[in-house]
């Protein structure tokens, strides 16, 4: 794990000193897996509108935001550094407002005390990488602030984060669909467990042998009516499928 945050650190560092979309699409592609979308911000703007950017990356395939990388005019990249650091439980308690739990982000801190690449010593940087969940797609803003709307679908259109029309709306559904996942029976697991327990509870766990000797002393008529298969048989069907979706669930986690 160490040697791992090393090469982090050191892939980070020399992606600083010369700073591009690819350059950054590749050092994320190696440490974090595909991601689709990335931007650059001098500094940290509102929570709010850095929560639409996360909406719209987690809608679009994940992606990360640069904080303390300035993008020129002419398409360029400058790594000046933060004049601060954010702390991450500052970030969490003001992105919360506005983010559905499902998403999934972290905070990566950079700071450059000494480094190969005179450019970087002294500054600090922090990367938002933000998941890839397709699972749990839609992702919709919770809250409404500067520059988000409550209630919305969010994605990356070129480098902004903008409203889903119709299509890019059916996109993100086939994606979600694609997965075979459902959030419905990873939220009942519990009501699983409890029926199946109602179920094992419909099968006696002893045999009365005061019935058995009923039936052969012929007590007992029996009814044509009456099932051919009885209760217990059926309820050990009903329970080893029960016992099958319970196990998809917890194995899919």
């Amino acid at each position: 794990m160490l040697d791992k945050r090393r090469s982090w650190k050191e892939d980070f560092a020399r992606f600083f000193e010369s700073p591009s979309r690819e350059a950054l699409r590749d050092l994320i592609r190696d440490h974090a897996g595909e991601l689709d979308e990335y931007d650059f911000k001098l500094a940290w703007p509102a929570f709010s509108k850095v929560a639409r950017h996360i909406i719209a990356m987690a809608n679009s395939g994940g992606g990360a935001i640069v904080f303390g990388v300035q993008e020129k005019d002419d398409g360029s990249f400058e790594p000046k550094g933060l004049e601060s650091m954010v702390d991450k439980a500052d970030v969490q308690r003001g992105l919360s407002s506005f983010l559905p739990g499902q998403i999934g982000y972290e905070v990566v801190n950079f700071t450059y005390s000494a480094s190969e690449y005179s450019a970087l010593v002294g500054k600090t940087f922090q990367v938002l990488i933000v998941d890839d969940l397709p699972q749990y797609l839609p992702f919709t803003s919770k809250g409404a602030g500067d520059g988000i709307r409550e209630d919305t679908i969010y994605i990356r259109r070129g480098t902004s984060s903008e409203r889903a029309n119709y299509e890019e709306l059916q996109q993100i559904l086939n994606r979600r669909i694609e997965t075979g996942y459902s959030s419905r029976n990873e939220l009942k697991l519990e009501q699983h467990l409890a029926e199946l327990k109602a179920l094992y509870q419909q099968v006696p766990r002893y045999r009365s042998i005061i019935d058995q000797l009923a039936v052969m002393g012929a007590l007992y008529e029996p009814n044509p009516r009456f099932p051919k298969e009885d209760l217990p048989d059926f309820v050990l069907k009903l329970i080893e499928a029960k016992k099958k979706i319970i196990e998809s669930i917890v194995l899919r986690r």
